[in-house]
């Protein structure tokens, strides 16, 4: 007992070491931190001016739509160094001439650093200016290019409001073109720059906004040079390591087809005329409202006892407004609806007693889509909000018009101008790998390279709102893989900020402008959870004798710096001691040398100068006598003749090409042979006025169609196109009427709206998700007119189970896995009523050239099929009711999508009208008993029965 009491105290002291030993390693972080580079950020100051289309937006300036050309006065770009230390590069808030700020700058935005890690490269502006110096004209900031070295010496302005050029005559154009903006610079590998810059005039047609495109600099300022001709935006541009340059393409083409023609916005106006589907049933709306229900002062006095009355007609309130979520507008006017169909109400909650004076509540209301038809006999939906909305419609039998599209896409081009294309595919949902709905998800702006375990990377941030034209709030930060092979990896959540998927609903924390760092992280701004007082105020300007003042406003966010790995691990907060709150810390770059050449690792030269293209709508590459839809010269402003237009072919190689079943579903191309005609259209801006009141507003009119070419039996075309103009194809049939037939969902011209390079042909396959298309898995075949022709086919079977229909057979779909082996795609196969002798046949009007076919087995363990399931049978050709001697082929067993199906190739191309699979054997079980035939799908690589195409051998 005495040595136990001796010993005691000793052990208490062990204990307690333990224990605290215990408790430091709980509070290690789980993954040891590489210490931060020196970075380059914005300390944006968070009173800065409204919109001026949303002027009560309060995020952050500086990014997205709203946001990008916000003046945020005494904004100061600092450099973090590697012990976290703060020291300003620039300080806005001092007067031109100090240390800190020589020229004078009053706001800055978007650095870069340089390849060397020697320079720095940002945006910034000398202030406010109005038109003609209007004392209470609308303020522009006319944001240029400066560079600055990372010491702080050397700064020098790249870019100039050194534009010459004459804007056309026409209602507000000479204010609407009259400032540009140099914004969101980026260094190339071999000392470029590139940026976005709305010096090309033109406006966005979804809103009336400036255009942005893509220029690019010499490192001293010079040999500036154009490389995209966008009617939107091309914002954001980073080079990718292998020279080419990843940009966000704001995707907005309000262009639709007429059965005859095109419609646009400029088409927007009321009819009363109702909207019914090709079987005659009216279209119906559901639109939210608020309703007032008011009782009569008798009511009110009534006892409490006495029966209840019948509910009073509800007073309707009718209002416009934008959902910041989606960006739709509801508008709803006091027009009354036709008097059939009769509306019908529901609420949206349980209804609230009514109180004396009257209670509002929400109601949804069920109205018929009314509309007008156009002289060719489309229908056009009754829209008067012609400032945002495209004109929607159904063609003259009620087929329907697909919605334009009004999205953001993540894009590649190479230095020269030439090659874009779709660069990552980034939908949210997994639904849209199964469905080409048009309701577009991908929503990705500010694209950001991430080197991070050898394998490239892109975060982007990305806001639920597909337009991201309305806000710069409700923003996450999301992480993509290049190519559309990887698109099913790609519908994951936000990592930071903004989770669409989040219960709570628009709230913070919101993420955005993020960047990559050397050690495979990536740095963002956040909001902070310790909020700052929401505050307003105002700035005033003076120069040149005249004074301007801004009202300024902030909300209650503050944006920090933050750290975390592209798997959404290890979101951490980087410390900027001294900060004041009244700044958000955003737009920051690591300070480090990227090593340039081909080696393993390094970062490739771009390739290539972009041609000169002048910017002055005199010299645009558009004829003076071309006309437009309504018999109007549509650029009579124009010094070129149809003669000095430069040309850039455009080539298409097979229209009817549909995507492999290995790529996420899009709907089908036309049927073959359906196309007789490819109209080819420009979209150059028109300069008819920069308002709405103008009689043919820019942002509103139609497209000019350039000339008609004869589509070949084959589907494919060569046309010619004004280069360095935005351009478009309408396929139509030999009566000239919009293509339509075939398993079809909807209609829609061929939307990709993009701009050829001088001399450089534009050429697709097909024309789906980015020039993503193919037929069968074979582009050479694709590109010598075949295609896979079974969706055109119709369907007959031997027998069936409800859940296996025989239209399975060539809807395209399957048990389709993504690169990390989940399915993208749970369609089940035709599943027939018994095993051998059951049969499946797909049959054409007309006879087709056919080449090659792919059976496609049902999976083996879907569905309860066991691991051994196979099918075996036969496949026989057909031609007017008779069996093609010697084409039989008998397939031992036919293999599932998994393992690549089972190919039959023909020695040569055979004219055929009737394709059958007859069952021989069914091998294996499901659920435990006797598997029944199933096959999943059947693709026929064919096209028109033309002589040539028969007598194209291999």
């Amino acid at each position: 007992m005495l040595m136990q009491r001796r010993w005691q105290p000793a052990l208490r002291t062990i204990l307690s070491f333990v224990l605290c030993l215990l408790l430091f390693l709980m509070s290690a972080p789980a993954q040891a931190q590489t210490p931060l580079p020196p970075l380059v950020f914005v300390a944006r100051s968070r009173l800065a001016t409204g919109d001026y289309l949303f002027p009560r937006d309060v995020g952050p300036a500086g990014h997205l739509i709203t946001g990008m050309t916000k003046f945020a006065p005494g904004s100061k770009l600092l450099i973090r160094d590697q012990a976290g230390q703060l020291r300003v590069l620039i300080d806005t808030a001092r007067p031109a001439g100090d240390p800190l700020n020589p020229l004078g700058l009053r706001d800055v935005q978007s650095p870069d650093v340089s390849f060397d890690a020697r320079r720095i490269v940002f945006a910034g502006t000398f202030g406010p200016e109005t038109f003609r110096n209007q004392p209470n004209g609308r303020p522009y900031y006319s944001w240029r290019l400066f560079e600055i070295g990372v010491d702080g010496r050397g700064l020098r302005q790249l870019t100039h409001s050194d534009r010459d050029i004459t804007i056309p005559e026409g209602p507000a154009n000479a204010e609407a073109y009259a400032f540009y903006d140099d914004l969101f610079p980026a260094y190339l590998a071999d000392g470029r720059i590139v940026f976005s810059s709305s010096r090309y005039p033109a406006r966005s047609p979804y809103d009336g906004r400036r255009s942005f495109n893509l220029y690019m600099i010499d490192g001293d300022g010079g040999n500036m040079r154009r490389l995209t001709t966008e009617r939107s935006a091309a914002l954001h541009p980073a080079p990718l390591p292998d020279g080419r340059i990843v940009f966000s393409r704001w995707w907005v083409n309000f262009n639709q087809p007429s059965e005859r023609g095109i419609y646009n916005r400029i088409d927007n106006r009321a009819g009363m005329e109702i909207a019914r589907d090709q079987s005659g049933r009216p279209i119906m709306v559901e639109r939210r409202i608020q309703v007032v229900e008011t009782a009569p002062p008798a009511l009110a006095a009534s006892q409490p006892t006495a029966p209840p009355k019948p509910t009073p007609l509800p007073t309707i309130s009718f209002v416009e407004k934008i959902d910041p979520a989606t960006g739709s507008i509801v508008r709803l006017t006091k027009t009354p609806a036709p008097p059939t169909p009769t509306p019908r109400a529901r609420p949206t909650a349980t209804p609230t007693a009514a109180l004396p004076g009257g209670t509002p509540r929400t109601i949804v209301v069920e109205q018929p889509i009314t509309g007008y038809r156009l002289p060719d006999g489309t229908l056009v939906y009754s829209n008067t909000n012609t400032t945002f909305n495209p004109a929607r419609g159904r063609l003259a039998d009620g087929f329907p018009i697909r919605d334009a599209p009004n999205t953001w896409h993540l894009m590649a081009i190479e230095a020269d101008g030439s090659g874009m294309r779709r660069f990552a595919w980034t939908p949210r949902y997994a639904s849209a790998l199964t469905n080409d709905s048009g309701l577009d998800t991908y929503n990705a702006v500010q694209p950001a390279v991430v080197l991070s375990g050898g394998e490239l990377l892109i975060a982007y941030t990305t806001q639920r709102d597909q337009t991201m034209a309305h806000s710069t709030l409700y923003t996450g930060v999301r992480v993509a893989r290049p190519g559309i092979e990887n698109m099913a990896l790609n519908t994951t959540e936000s990592i930071a900020g903004y989770r669409w998927d989040d219960g709570t609903a628009f709230r913070p924390p919101y993420a955005l402008a993020p960047a990559g760092l050397p050690d495979g992280r990536i740095i963002f701004a956040q909001t902070a959870a310790i909020s700052a007082p929401a505050r307003t105020g105002t700035y005033t300007d003076t120069r040149n004798g005249r004074t301007i003042t801004l009202r300024l406003q902030s909300s209650s966010l503050r944006y920090e710096l933050r750290t975390i790995y592209p798997n959404g691990a290890q979101n951490e907060v980087v410390p900027l001691a001294g900060l004041s709150d009244d700044y958000d810390a955003v737009e920051a770059r690591p300070i480090v040398a990227r090593p340039v050449g081909d080696g393993p690792g390094m970062w490739r030269l771009p390739r290539g100068t972009p041609p000169p293209v002048s910017d002055d709508p005199l010299e645009s590459n558009v004829p003076l006598g071309l006309l437009d839809t309504f018999g109007n010269p549509a650029y009579p402003w124009s010094r070129r003749s149809i003669q000095s237009v430069e040309l850039v072919a455009v080539r298409n190689a097979n229209v009817y090409a549909n995507p492999p079943l290995e790529l996420p579903f899009i709907n089908n191309s036309p049927p073959p042979g359906s196309v007789a005609f490819a109209d080819i259209y420009i979209d150059a801006n028109q300069f008819g006025g920069a308002t709405s009141r103008a009689p043919n507003p820019d942002d509103q009119a139609r497209a000019v169609k350039w000339l008609t070419v004869p589509v070949n039996p084959d589907g494919s075309f060569i046309a010619s196109a004004p280069a360095d103009v935005p351009t478009f194809i309408v396929l139509r049939d030999k009566s000239g009427r919009i293509v339509r037939g075939g398993n079809r969902h909807t209609l829609s011209i061929a939307q990709g709206n993009s701009a050829g390079r001088p001399g450089q042909p534009m050429f697709c396959i097909g024309c789906h998700m980015g020039h993503a298309s193919g037929s069968i898995a074979n582009p050479s075949l694709a590109e010598r007119g075949w295609t896979n022709i079974a969706p055109a086919a119709s369907i007959a079977a031997s027998s069936s189970i409800e859940n296996g229909a025989p239209a399975r057979i060539n809807d395209r779909r399957g048990y389709v896995t993504a690169p990390n082996g989940t399915l993208i795609d749970r369609t089940p196969p035709w599943t027939a009523n018994g095993g051998a002798g059951q049969w499946i046949r797909l049959e054409w009007q007309l006879p087709m050239a056919i080449l090659e076919v792919r059976l496609v087995g049902a999976e083996p363990g879907q569905e309860g099929r066991s691991a051994d399931y196979e099918v075996s049978g036969e496949l026989r050709f057909y031609l007017r009711g008779q069996e093609l001697g010697g084409t039989a082929r008998s397939v031992e067993a036919v293999a599932p999508l998994s393992r690549g199906g089972t190919l039959i190739r023909l020695p040569q191309p055979i004219a055929a009208d009737r394709v059958e699979f007859t069952v021989t054997a069914v091998r294996g079980a499901q659920r435990g008993a006797p598997a029944p035939a199933a096959l999943s799908e059947i693709e026929v690589a064919g096209q028109g029965a033309t002589p040539d195409a028969l007598g194209v051998g291999r």
